[in-house]
């Protein structure tokens, strides 16, 4: 970091343009000369937006998550997103070749905050122009992503509030940094582009994290008037908002194989090709419990791949893996004898089978567990939730693809995984959530 970089900023970031002029150094650091930064433009080219690193055609096939870069690297990917700023992501992506998209976090109303609060909406822009004088020379820096769904859940005023605060720091941003584009990330595409596009004119482009309803955004951007370019920040599976519910209401989560194909076909739809589109991120390169510790991970908590890599690389590269995961043909797993669907009496022993196979025929071991189910808690937009265990005791036994169950005692809201691997080390997996009365 250049001498008189790092300072406490008491007086905004005009103070500190200033001081970086009469200091010889310009907030451009000089072009990518200055300590490898790399310059990162948008510009339109043959009639679609384009993004430009270094003056090279940049289109953005990343992931969300700082874990699993060699995976990532082998499957074809070339960019990592952030949701908080860390020179460790930066560093440890640069090492692989890999860009960031490097978020900064904001305060979000859903938890709190008062956007009518000029105290704390001052020191959130000091926070964040300290990050951004912090980190912009970093070579692996990529674009600047102004907090994640900070407007969900708030309504139109809020929402209001929320826009002008981001327009605010995206000028400072760009005053302190003019080599890396801005943007924000908000979820879904609907009439908060409009609101986006009134309050903000100072972004580059516009992150939006969509899942379900990913083939419609193209044309949902058209609808609302977004003429600049747009990448997908987050996207996977259905979320557990949109998928089928059981009678008492618990999300039905898709096998990892339904998961593969819907990734490849929302993808086509509103990712590749796209000439707004500046490329995308998949969501979760990584693990993390959100209503299951499967339903958003491209890894099982113990770092084995999914068969959902093996779309991504095909997506990326326009090639299978050689060794290709399991896959799941059945919808669900289910119960072998003839019960009532999803509905069981307690401290019963039940056989429980899924219908698995290996696209090379290689050998699978299966697993299972049960675990109590906490998919109707409240936690919204990727808040945290508390991870929950495998009962114990509860595989009384397992044979090729069936497995025999003991259910609790106690009445509840339970679900139970199975993970079907192959010799080359990756998963096919699914779930079956039930309720014991």
């Amino acid at each position: 970091m250049k001498d008189g970089r790092i300072f406490k900023n008491l007086f905004g970031v005009s103070l500190l343009v200033l001081v970086l002029i009469a200091g010889g150094l310009s907030p451009a650091a000089e072009g990518p000369a200055a300590g490898g930064l790399s310059v990162v433009t948008i510009e339109k080219i043959d009639g679609r937006w384009t993004l430009l690193r270094n003056g090279q055609p940049c289109f953005i096939r990343g992931a969300g998550g700082t874990a699993y870069l060699d995976a990532l690297v082998e499957a074809g990917g070339n960019s990592i997103r952030t949701w908080s700023s860390s020179r460790e992501a930066l560093d440890k992506a640069g090492e692989k070749g890999l860009t960031v998209c490097l978020g900064l976090r904001m305060a979000k109303p859903r938890h709190g905050a008062d956007y009518t609060n000029e105290e704390m909406l001052r020191k959130q822009r000091e926070r964040i122009a300290e990050q951004v004088v912090a980190l912009q020379d970093h070579p692996a820096l990529l674009l600047w992503a102004i907090g994640n769904e900070v407007e969900h859940e708030i309504g139109p005023d809020g929402r209001a509030l929320v826009w002008k605060e981001i327009e605010k720091i995206a000028r400072r941003i760009k005053q302190i940094d003019p080599n890396h584009p801005v943007i924000t990330v908000i979820a879904g595409a609907g009439e908060k582009v409009q609101e986006v596009k009134e309050y903000c004119p100072s972004l580059d482009a516009l992150g939006i994290n969509s899942y379900g309803t990913l083939p419609h955004v193209p044309a949902r951007l058209e609808r609302y008037g977004w003429e600049k370019p747009y990448l997908i920040t987050e996207f996977g599976p259905r979320g557990w908002w949109e998928a089928e519910k059981t009678e008492w209401g618990l999300p039905i989560e898709d096998t990892s194989t339904e998961k593969s194909r819907f990734y490849h076909d929302v993808y086509k739809a509103g990712i590749d090709g796209k000439p707004n589109c500046l490329g995308s991120y998949v969501f979760l390169w990584g693990n993390k419990q959100e209503k299951t510790h499967t339903w958003f991970c491209l890894f099982l908590p113990d770092g084995t791949p999914t068969e959902m890599i093996d779309t991504m690389t095909f997506l990326w590269t326009g090639r299978w893996p050689e060794n290709r995961a399991p896959q799941i043909g059945r919808k669900e797993v289910y119960a072998v004898e003839g019960v009532r669907p999803y509905i069981f009496r307690p401290g019963e022993p039940v056989w429980f089978a899924v219908d698995a196979s290996d696209p090379e025929g290689d050998p699978m071991t299966v697993d299972w567990d049960l675990r109590p189910d906490e998919s109707d808690n409240p936690a919204t937009g990727g808040d945290w939730e508390r991870r929950v265990s495998p009962i114990e005791g509860a595989v009384l036994s397992a044979e090729s693809v069936r497995a025999r169950i003991q259910l609790p005692a106690e009445g509840g809201n339970y679900r139970i995984f199975v993970y079907v691997a192959d010799s080359s080390g990756r998963a096919a997996t699914a779930n079956l959530p039930i309720r014991v009365e």
